[in-house]
């Protein structure tokens, strides 16, 4: 398999078919990357197309060989704190839907599960600041390494490993906070009942 690096410097050089590759491997990691970033679908949707246009806008401030990805993902980044430090950033929705998840969507009870498993996941996510849900995003749903959060985040590896922990306490705090969502349905249908 061809390297995103040589990817990219065949784009560079003419090749439309490479950049449709990149573009295949990296919309959708970066989108739900981008969506769990800014809890809200159209938003990580807009970024994501943002980031592709200062991609190609952009080209020319890459240098062979640099590594691709990270230089991809500081592009997002940068992106994504620009909509949510603007003035004009939208509200949270928590009840826009989720992408469409493997669940097994003949047996209702493992969808039910996972679908509340994601929502509650999805509302401790959204009160952690928007650092911690980008820490978060990239060592686990993107799979960077501590190195490469550090370098993409311009921050000593030991602040990545502090940040993350508290990321995930907090997370697991609020997690531990809400009540299950099947637990208030229930209560809910026993005083209809």
């Amino acid at each position: 398999m061809i390297s995103d690096e040589d990817l990219f410097r065949e784009w560079q050089h003419g090749s439309a078919a490479a950049l449709e590759v990149l573009v295949q491997r990296y919309y959708t990691p970066l989108l739900a990357h981008l969506y769990r970033l800014m809890q809200d679908v159209q938003s990580a949707e807009d970024i994501a197309q943002e980031t592709f246009v200062c991609l190609v806008r952009d080209a020319g401030s890459y240098r062979y060989p640099r590594p691709f990805r990270p230089w991809f993902y500081t592009i997002a980044r940068r992106l994504a704190l620009n909509y949510h430090t603007s003035a004009y950033r939208r509200h949270i929705d928590l009840g826009t839907p989720l992408p469409e998840t493997e669940a097994d969507e003949s047996d209702p009870a493992i969808w039910l599960e996972r679908w509340e498993q994601h929502h509650e996941l999805r509302e401790a996510l959204a009160h952690l600041s928007f650092e911690q849900r980008e820490i978060l995003s990239l060592r686990y749903g993107q799979q960077f390494s501590v190195k490469e959060v550090a370098k993409l985040l311009n921050i000593p590896e030991g602040t990545v490993k502090s940040r993350t922990f508290q990321a995930l306490r907090q997370l697991r705090q609020r997690l531990e906070q809400q009540p299950p969502l099947h637990s208030m349905n229930r209560q809910g249908d026993q005083t209809h009942g």
